[in-house]
């Protein structure tokens, strides 16, 4: 990356890791971090809007595990290693709200997978689209908030599970479409 913008992704961190840091923010924002670990808010959503289906799709929840397993597989096993990026509490002794990380930080594994689902299940259930992104968003802004990565990290991690969450999309209805997921 350019050494301007790494200028300005640390001074943007910098701005928004300072921001008023009260009891209720930091809980606030170490909840929608913790909801976002392992994805699994993203699971509890799509078990719940497979249940409340009339006509029980067995083959719903497959685009969610595939979309949650890219995510994680991607970021954690060839992205982060790969560019070695250093967390912000270790670059710049950043203010950390939590417990701090050893491993790289970019991309945000946390915003890929929030990002991903997020499109998966606003396919699924288009009238709860402002909630998965509401979720995705809050999920990604807590870990500049609480000092876990830069606001480059989680932009790419957002992009990267867009892109993710398009493709699983594309390959579930090109599966679905031949007939492949009849029992």
């Amino acid at each position: 990356m350019s050494e301007t913008l790494l200028f300005f992704d640390r001074q943007l961190f910098f701005f928004i890791n300072h921001l008023p840091h009260t009891a209720f923010l930091n809980t606030l924002n170490l909840f929608f971090s913790g909801i976002g670990t392992a994805g699994l808010v993203w699971f509890v959503l799509g078990v719940i809007l497979l249940l409340k289906e009339e006509k029980k799709d067995h083959w719903f929840l497959t685009p969610i595990i595939a979309a949650g397993a890219t995510s994680w597989l991607l970021v954690e096993k060839i992205i982060k290693p790969w560019v070695a990026r250093r967390r912000p509490d270790i670059e710049m002794g950043a203010l950390i709200i939590g417990d701090g990380r050893s491993d790289f930080s970019f991309p945000s594994g946390h915003a890929t997978i929030a990002w991903a689902m997020a499109i998966v299940l606003s396919h699924k259930e288009p009238k709860w689209c402002w909630l998965f992104y509401t979720l995705a968003l809050a999920i990604s802004f807590s870990r500049i908030y609480l000092g876990k990565h830069f606001p480059l990290d989680v932009i790419a991690g957002a992009l990267l599970g867009t892109a993710i969450g398009h493709g699983v999309r594309y390959i579930y209805h090109a599966v679905k479409s031949r007939g492949l997921t009849q029992i």
